[in-house]
């Protein structure tokens, strides 16, 4: 083990007590800064509009514009009508923020040829499309590929038993 001088330990110690004084005034002269509120200010309001934009909230249009798709989806498959219904439900699909759970909705609520016709338009908009938006038809045609061979779906049930 090495042994220190007193005269080392004071030179360190007198160091480090230079180090925080500096640490210390300098702090205390940017907070007496008039411009310092400012500009704390300014990052809090850029840093708020950064949030803001990644975590926007839909749009009563397109809440909207959703709901109508489901519900002409709905009265097209009582008129049947099957080529509209899809359609609309596939619009549905697009903009669903958990395209799964709509799927799930959709099996149970639908005849299966019905299904088979969204499943299969599904995958045709996935494998078709270069950019997919925000990233929800290709969790839709996983959960399709996932629920083709067997009906019942986990999840289909989960969701439905929790509304």
């Amino acid at each position: 083990m090495v042994e220190l001088s007193g005269q080392t330990v004071t030179f360190f110690g007198l160091a480090a007590l230079v180090f925080v004084s500096y640490c210390i005034y300098f702090d205390h002269k940017r907070r007496t800064d008039p411009q310092y509120k400012r500009l704390v200010h300014e990052r809090r309001q850029r840093r708020l509009q950064k949030n803001t934009l990644r975590k926007s909230p839909l749009s009563a249009e397109v809440v909207e514009y959703f709901l109508r798709q489901v519900y002409l989806g709905e009265t097209c498959v009582r008129s049947k009508d099957w080529d509209s219904a899809v359609h609309y439900f596939v619009n549905a699909i697009t903009l669903c923020a958990d395209p799964n759970i709509l799927l799930c909705k959709l099996q149970t609520a639908v005849p299966v040829e019905l299904y088979d016709n969204i499943i299969a338009k599904v995958r045709l908009l996935v494998s078709t499309s270069d950019q997919q938006p925000r990233g929800q038809l290709s969790s839709s045609a996983s959960h399709a590929e996932s629920t083709e061979s067997c009906r019942t779906c986990a999840t289909c049930s989960s969701e439905l038993h929790s509304d």
